[in-house]
């Protein structure tokens, strides 16, 4: 399952789709977004992108297509309070990059959070769990849980607990609790 955020990802991901040996099943957005990677950006079934991340992150939050847009406004409102989290734009959820997880868990005490617009089973949350899981983390997550209704994308994104704000919160509230491992 490949999950574009932007039109250099959605290219780039249709293109690898197209050449993928079997089936391969993507999923895009409405909402008009903003381009985030350049024209030449690679992309790889498999793979993920860390668009932000320091040696001081407090904590890891894992997005895909229209969330990760939610988490980089997160991390700016954090930043300007002194708090860095780490970005990963994981738009290959199937297969899914366990190595990247696992190093941003270790990074960040583990101290991971999952946001996506889905339901909380079945989808980036439990992608990124079972990546995780042997290393002995756990994923705190952000994900729709009621019946989706419509209206605007922003008060879609706060109604369902995953705007930035939410994100941020939910920084706040893992931050505060005990590292699940010591930093490396």
């Amino acid at each position: 399952m490949l999950y574009p955020c932007d039109g250099v990802s959605t290219e780039r991901l249709v293109a690898l789709a197209a050449y993928h040996p079997g089936p391969a099943y993507i999923r895009t957005s409405r909402p008009k977004t903003a381009v985030i990677y350049p024209n030449e950006e690679a992309f790889t079934v498999g793979g993920s992108k860390v668009l932000r991340e320091s040696a001081n992150d407090a904590a890891t939050v894992v997005g895909a297509g229209v969330t990760v847009f939610e988490a980089l406004k997160a991390y700016d409102q954090l930043k300007a309070t002194g708090t860095t989290i780490r970005v990963i734009d994981l738009y290959s959820v199937a297969p899914v990059d366990r190595d990247t997880l696992i190093r941003a868990g270790l990074a960040t005490g583990g101290r991971l959070i999952t946001v996506e617009d889905h339901y909380v089973d079945g989808g980036i949350g439990d992608a990124v769990a079972a990546a995780v899981a042997e290393a002995g983390f756990t994923v705190h997550r952000l994900a729709v849980r009621e019946i989706p209704r419509s209206g605007k994308p922003e008060e879609l994104l706060d109604r369902y607990g995953i705007s930035a704000a939410h994100i941020a919160e939910a920084v706040r509230t893992v931050t505060n609790a005990k590292p699940l491992v010591a930093s490396r």
